[in-house]
């Protein structure tokens, strides 16, 4: 093969090969559509219309519903914070050239102290949302609230869906 013929060669194969990259740019960018996160029930409104379709709150129990859900807004958001900043800081770590295991302890215990407190908080929510139940409501509700739970903690050796 002369140089000529390796020059072709290359420039037929660069030519494939950016082809083929535009094509799964367009493909994922263009036409691929984002994880739906309807899948965890994270639309602004999903439990609220879970406990009105799938439980049957009335309009004053959805008022109290959202009334709770504002106010627990309020007391989590501060939570959540909390655990994501010590899990940042704890992972830091890595990047230390020694750290003492009094250390990792220390932090580790410091996230699972504001997880208790957070899960608390979320227990304490839930069981006042089924306060608001009527006798008729509640088996709904537990019904509803195991789908919640598998959503909020995720199943056991089943990989995450994006």
């Amino acid at each position: 093969m002369n140089s000529q013929q390796k020059t072709k060669s290359l420039i037929t194969i660069i030519i494939f090969l950016l082809i083929t990259n535009i094509t799964m740019l367009i493909f994922f960018v263009l036409l691929g559509k984002p994880a739906e996160r309807r899948q965890r029930n994270h639309e602004p409104n999903g439990m609220y219309n879970s406990l009105q379709n799938e439980v049957g709150f009335s309009k004053d129990q959805l008022d109290q519903y959202k009334a709770l859900r504002e106010e627990q807004m309020k007391k989590v958001h501060p939570l959540f914070t909390e655990v994501r900043s010590a899990k940042k800081d704890f992972y830091e770590l890595i990047n230390s050239n020694q750290v003492s295991d009094s250390l990792l302890n220390a932090d580790a215990d410091s996230i699972a102290q504001k997880q208790k407190n957070l899960d608390m908080h979320i227990f304490r929510y839930f069981k006042k949302v089924r306060g608001i139940c009527t006798d008729s409501q509640t088996q709904k509700f537990d019904s509803l609230m195991k789908k919640v739970v598998v959503r909020m903690i995720g199943r056991p050796g089943q990989p995450h869906k994006k």
